[in-house]
């Protein structure tokens, strides 16, 4: 299907977060108590909610865009290139969810022709839902949301993910170093929400890596409606690239490409 065949770009958001309608209640009904996980080939945890809201979304998928392929990180697929490819991640965050921690979310994302034109992130233990679709803003809750104006590292907040990376190698510390030196700020808050953070303007910058497709599809339509920018680390589409992901308010990005490639 081209993409002008398809339904508005206000229509197919609103399909999405029709999407998150089913998946919240399904995600909060498991979240607080003991959850039971096992462990995937690469190590992460999946759990029966992980799985749960996947299948929910896929079904309620082949009902409603029969014609269009799905990607998802628990049953797997692939991004179509001549079809519009729906990208869930059931549960972004998910050894939060397991620790009683509210930062999880669910993500949803259409990409079409390579391109995330739709993106959904709901996280319902904040009461958080941000959306967002080609050509129509970014919202947080209903209201519009925008970048930071805010051009000079020296005054911006920057966030990171985990810290695991850089042990790796004495020049990773060192990145972080030349980083945390560069800015007004650092802080690791990770997954979904840093990224958001940047799409809000209540952060500069947010970067990270290892990162699959799902991690990335709906932030990389939400930050660039709310002004903003992502790339990989080198500056390459996001989608196809090494699974490192940089967003910014757009000012700032080279310079956060220049001290996280030197």
């Amino acid at each position: 299907m081209s993409s002008s065949a398809l339904p508005s770009m206000e229509d197919l958001r609103d399909a999405a977060l029709d999407l998150a309608d089913l998946a919240d209640p399904l995600a909060l009904a498991r979240f607080g108590g003991p959850v039971a996980s096992v462990a995937k080939p690469d190590g992460s945890p999946v759990t029966e909610a992980d799985r749960a809201i996947e299948a929910t979304l896929r079904r309620r998928l082949s009902a409603e865009f029969a014609e269009h392929a799905v990607l998802g990180e628990e049953e797997g697929g692939a991004i179509d290139p001549a079809r519009p490819t729906w990208v869930i991640d059931p549960i972004d965050g998910t050894r939060n969810f397991m620790r009683g921690i509210p930062v999880f979310a669910t993500l949803i994302a259409l990409v079409v022709e390579g391109r995330a034109v739709v993106g959904v992130v709901s996280a319902p233990a904040m009461a958080e839902r941000w959306d967002a679709a080609a050509g129509v803003g970014a919202r947080r809750n209903g209201v519009p949301v925008g970048v930071s104006a805010i051009d000079d590292l020296r005054d911006s907040l920057v966030c990171h993910g985990g810290l695991e990376w850089f042990r790796e190698a004495p020049e990773h510390w060192e990145r972080l170093g030349r980083i945390s030196d560069a800015t007004e700020r650092t802080r690791g808050f990770g997954d979904f929400w840093m990224h958001l953070l940047v799409a809000g303007g209540m952060a500069e910058a947010a970067f990270e890596r290892d990162l699959s497709v799902w991690d990335i599809a709906a932030l990389a339509c939400l930050v660039p409606e709310a002004g903003g920018t992502c790339t990989t680390w080198e500056g390459q589409d996001v989608l196809t690239g090494d699974g490192s992901l940089l967003s910014s308010n757009q000012r700032v990005h080279g310079d956060m490409r220049d001290l996280l490639t030197r």
